[in-house]
């Protein structure tokens, strides 16, 4: 007869693999739809002019952008760094991860990210004299009022930066109201009877 202690805990099951695979599917889909919108982008737009789809509220209007977010000039060398610290975060947060929801915000950031350095990588330097690798010109054509010009990776790491935060508040909340119930659960097995 084998006896076994009731309150042992079971042999952890191994993790899912579906949050992985969601975030390799939807980084991998929105780096391919980045590059293929930006290439459609470079071949009907004229650069610099605007061509309505909604009036003057949104249209279209390729530019190219040799720096940051929102034109900030910036060392090509820093967005290197920023693409392989994104990969790296993503790399060693997601196989912990069992939320679908963080998954997908993981595989936006990383295509984000990752569409565009390719950009930086292959495509031509249009703004400045230097040309080379890693000395291309992020293409951006989503014309949105007077905001700044983006394209689909932008887009990607605001939804992604979104839907990361909102998972792990949510996340942040269940862990609290499961640790609320733990220690109101000990509080009521603690407290003694009636006489």
């Amino acid at each position: 007869m084998t006896s076994s202690r009731p309150d042992a805990d079971p042999a952890p099951r191994p993790a899912s693999r579906l949050p992985v695979q969601l975030a390799v599917l939807i980084a991998a889909a929105v780096v391919v739809l980045d590059q293929a919108t930006k290439e459609l982008a470079e071949t009907r737009l004229d650069p610099g002019e605007y061509a309505p789809l909604f009036g003057d509220a949104v249209g279209w209007q390729l530019v190219y952008n040799p720096g940051a977010a929102f034109g900030i000039p910036a060392p090509t060398w820093l967005f290197l760094i920023v693409t392989v610290l994104v990969a790296v975060i993503v790399a060693r947060a997601l196989p912990q991860t069992t939320s679908l929801l963080q998954a997908s915000a993981y595989g936006l950031l990383l295509a984000g990210a990752l569409g565009n350095a390719i950009d930086r990588l292959v495509r031509p330097n249009m703004v400045g004299e230097t040309s080379g690798f890693f000395q291309g010109d992020v293409v951006d054509f989503v014309a949105w009022g007077t905001f700044p010009r983006f394209n689909v990776a932008d887009s990607a790491i605001t939804v992604g930066f979104v839907l990361l935060t909102a998972a792990l508040w949510r996340e942040e909340r269940v862990a609290r109201a499961e640790l609320e119930a733990a220690a109101s659960d000990e509080a009521s097995v603690d407290r003694p009877g009636p006489p």
